[in-house]
């Protein structure tokens, strides 16, 4: 959801100090807190419309010699750990130790974490150096903080200094000020989705009128937000620049020279560090007719190397220091960020990136295979594609699919079916009760020359593979090697590595989803699967394995299958009965087809160390050496009936079906 940027209306109060060099860091908090060592500060303003003055504790009663004591200890301190009387940025420094005093117990109402975070503003921008997961490890670190903000009332919201005071009150570090300052903008300001699209005139980006409105652009936020933050002591910048964001359109080359400037959101200094956020995108989205409610913390601190694949700073026309906004080590340029994927949520959270095409504008002749990888623990439990028009109008379902390569990359194959323009949107998984499909990322495809003789996928829109928990099905690591295979003769064999004696139920379908019996055939051995698939005609198809879990059987495989040439007739495989031929570990040599001639000899070949009696029609015959080969040979019936191979591990007693055959 990008927005017109606009110069931020500052609002702060301002102080004249003393001395022109000194940081006066106290609990009544001024401008020349945070403002350049540089820049000379004006008198306070005495207007009360709700703009941002620091909140000033009430005194508590203690003596001017016990203040000056606290500030000769305090001054001490500074020196033992700073080696001077200097902020790290070279300006003197003058604590007071004003407390306060409320109905509420606390020892203090701010809490000094060091001063370099209370002169935040003169630190310049370094690349960060923690993780936001390191920073909130515990998922439930701002719970207190964010159920006091879900609690404000409509009496406190009358003035900025009020909802600060209000906001902060089981604060205690400015990380946690901060944290209450976010929530309470990202759930109480809407969108002027209507000023925006230009439907009537644009709301006020002042941060009073914010306040009062509780509806503006990206920087009305990005000034609310700054006007409380400077309010409750915590160091803050308003950053403007570039978004990828509702009105965004993607191009393979961006003229610098013309560029506009579309956003605005905030750094702040929390934890020894500037980190950025973006109140606008957290609090929700358009659609380009209203505005919707996200609500969350997704960009609240979101670490720099993502940050920067939607935003870009682009301040005063300045790109040198612009980019210092960034917080990298190595900042990217702008070029390079108009042409790179935009990473959305689901890709952040999950750990999955591109791995082949980094750029969102794909050129490409016939087909394209495109790989994305995943970072973190972990396998991809399944994705989604969208492949359609440019126009979004019509979905292409048969010209996309995806195949798992080993443990953390997906492939893409896409093939359009005519030149022209594209659009590929990827989705994952995620587990959970509402079982949702977070976005990853989209290409755009220019196809500027189809596939000779393209042949459609088959109507499948889930990975081909093996499903992430195919070692508790039974399956070894080597399912994960292969997912496609290729025949020029009309029959391909597939070896599945097992963990233990198993058999699977499997089902044979075309690329229009029609299933082909008695396609599959299937043999086991103790650490093995063996399938057979024949095929009727050319083209695509898949085949979908199904083990037992928990007494049910569930997909645990599922490969695709091209055929490219039919060499013969199709001929259908016998029928299995059961899983006694898995449990006996029969391996059939011949006939492994449906059917056989009437009225002939056939002869049965097959192995098996564990049957001692096979029974073919009426006749039983009975093992007689210590090997694992059985030969036998048959007289069939005449054409049309239906003849069985028994087997049994006793000699004698009751014997199970094994395969089943017609007379032809």
């Amino acid at each position: 959801m990008g927005c017109g940027s606009s110069t931020p209306t500052s609002t702060t109060p301002k102080t004249k100090s003393s001395n022109q060099n000194d940081v006066i860091v106290t609990s009544d908090v001024t401008e020349q807190d945070f403002a350049s060592s540089t820049t000379k500060s004006k008198k306070a303003s005495s207007q009360t419309n709700g703009t941002a003055q620091p909140i000033k504790p009430k005194s508590n009663g203690t003596t001017q010699h016990q203040v000056q004591q606290q500030n000769t200890t305090t001054q001490h301190q500074v020196q033992q750990q700073n080696g001077s009387a200097k902020s790290s940025s070279g300006v003197n420094v003058v604590l007071s130790a004003k407390s306060s005093s409320s109905s509420r117990s606390r020892k203090d109402d701010i809490i000094v974490e060091n001063v370099e975070e209370i002169a935040g503003d003169n630190v310049k921008p370094k690349p960060s150096r923690k993780k936001k997961a390191q920073i909130m490890s515990n998922p439930d670190m701002f719970k207190n903080i964010d159920s006091h903000v879900a609690r404000t009332p409509a009496s406190a919201c009358s003035s900025i200094p009020t909802l600060t005071e209000y906001l902060i009150k089981p604060a205690r570090t400015p990380l946690e000020r901060a944290r209450a300052i976010y929530k309470w903008v990202t759930t109480n300001i809407a969108y002027d989705v209507d000023g925006y699209m230009g439907r009537s005139e644009k709301k006020s980006c002042d941060s009073g009128n914010v306040l009062q409105s509780r509806t503006s652009v990206c920087s009305g936020y990005s000034n609310l937000f700054e006007s409380l933050c400077r309010c409750a002591h915590v160091p803050v910048k308003v950053i403007n620049g570039y978004a990828k964001g509702f009105s965004h359109k993607n191009k393979d080359e961006i003229d610098l020279s013309t560029l506009q400037t579309n956003h605005a959101w905030n750094a702040i200094f929390v934890e020894g560090e500037w980190r950025l956020v973006d109140c606008t995108w957290d609090a929700g989205y358009i659609d380009g007719k209203s505005f919707h409610w996200r609500k969350k913390d997704y960009y609240f601190l979101m670490d720099p190397e993502y940050f920067i694949s939607t935003h870009l700073p682009y301040m005063n026309n300045d790109l040198t220091t612009s980019e210092t906004w960034q917080l990298l080590d190595k900042p990217v340029d702008p070029k390079t960020y108009f042409k790179s994927v935009k990473l959305e949520e689901g890709s952040v959270n999950f750990g999955v990136f591109p791995r082949s095409h980094k750029d969102t504008i794909i050129h490409m002749k016939g087909e394209v295979c495109i790989e994305i990888q995943k970072f973190t623990s972990g396998e991809i439990e399944d994705t989604l594609l969208t492949f359609k028009n440019e126009e979004g109008t019509k979905e292409y379902k048969d010209c996309v699919a995806t195949e798992r390569s080993g443990n953390d990359i997906i492939k893409l194959h896409v093939r359009p079916p005519k030149p022209g323009n594209y659009k590929l949107n990827l989705f994952i998984y995620a587990t959970g009760e509402k079982k949702e499909w977070p976005q990853l990322f989209n290409y755009e495809i220019k196809c500027d020359k189809v596939m000779d003789n393209l042949v459609p996928f088959p109507d499948y829109r889930q990975i081909y593979g093996p499903k992430p928990e195919y070692k508790e099905l039974g399956f070894g690591e080597g399912v994960k090697d292969q997912s496609f295979y290729t025949t020029n003769s009309g029959e391909v064999e597939i070896v599945l590595p097992t963990l233990r004696q198993m058999s699977v139920l499997c089902t044979l379908e075309d690329a229009n989803s029609n299933k082909i019996q008695n396609a599959v055939f299937q043999q086991s051995t103790e650490n093995s699967i063996f399938l057979s698939a024949r095929l009727p005609q050319k083209g695509y198809y898949k085949l979908i394995i199904f083990a037992e879990k928990e007494n049910k059987h569930v997909v645990g495989i599922t490969y695709m299958i091209y055929c490219s040439n039919i060499v013969g007739k199709f001929m259908a495989f016998p029928v299995q009965y059961g899983g006694k031929a898995t449990e006996y570990r029969v391996i059939l040599h011949e006939p492994k087809v449906k059917e056989i001639p009437a009225n002939s000899t056939v002869v049965f070949r097959f192995s098996s160390p564990i049957l001692k009696s096979v029974q073919a029609g009426s006749k039983v015959f009975k093992k007689t050496n210590d090997k694992d080969d059985w030969e036998i040979s048959v007289d069939t019936p005449e054409a049309g009936s239906q003849f069985n191979l028994f087997g049994s591990d006793e000699e004698s007693g009751t014997r199970s079906g094994l395969f089943g055959y017609i007379t032809k």
